[in-house]
């Protein structure tokens, strides 16, 4: 009785778990447009009163998750993606829609380019564009990644059922 309650608990459990697992794509993108959200917010103060180096600005602060990453890998080619020889590296980041990584492909070619006058307004006009990204991104969370969480604890619970 002990060993099928135990198996019982263990099954449901690993069901549960594997619905984590499968959500894990709405979380990163959440979390990857927050942080690219929160990085617009710092560059703009950083265009209109700071001006350091983008190298510099960005080694001023820590990010999360995949963000940290694509930011770490960016950073690494920006001589060769500025000069138009390579496109921004998504490797990492399968969770973005092909519009997600047209978006922030644009975005982030635009770093560094300009006067800060024109970098100001594209970043300010950007605002509104990430901020309906990670809406989405957060909306998408909140819907898919609950269902899949229940949905793995709902097949736990059947393989349960069946079992006994």
């Amino acid at each position: 009785m002990t060993a099928k309650l135990l198996l019982g608990i263990a099954i449901v459990a690993f069901g549960s778990y594997c619905g984590f697992i499968l959500s894990g794509k709405y979380r990163k993108r959440k979390l990857f447009f927050a942080q690219l959200k929160e990085f617009n917010e710092r560059f703009l103060s950083e265009v209109s009163y700071y001006r350091r180096p983008l190298k510099e600005f960005c080694s001023q602060y820590d990010y999360k998750g995949e963000f940290q990453g694509f930011l770490a890998g960016y950073f690494e080619e920006l001589d060769k993606i500025s000069h138009g020889e390579k496109d921004v590296d998504f490797s990492g980041c399968e969770f973005l829609t092909q519009e997600d990584k047209t978006v922030v492909a644009d975005y982030f070619k635009m770093l560094g380019k300009g006067d800060s006058g024109s970098q100001k307004a594209y970043f300010s006009a950007s605002k509104d564009r990430l901020s309906k990204l990670y809406s989405e991104a957060e909306l998408a969370y909140k819907k898919y990644g609950d269902l899949y969480i229940k949905l793995g604890f709902l097949c736990g619970l059947l393989l349960l059922i069946l079992m006994i």
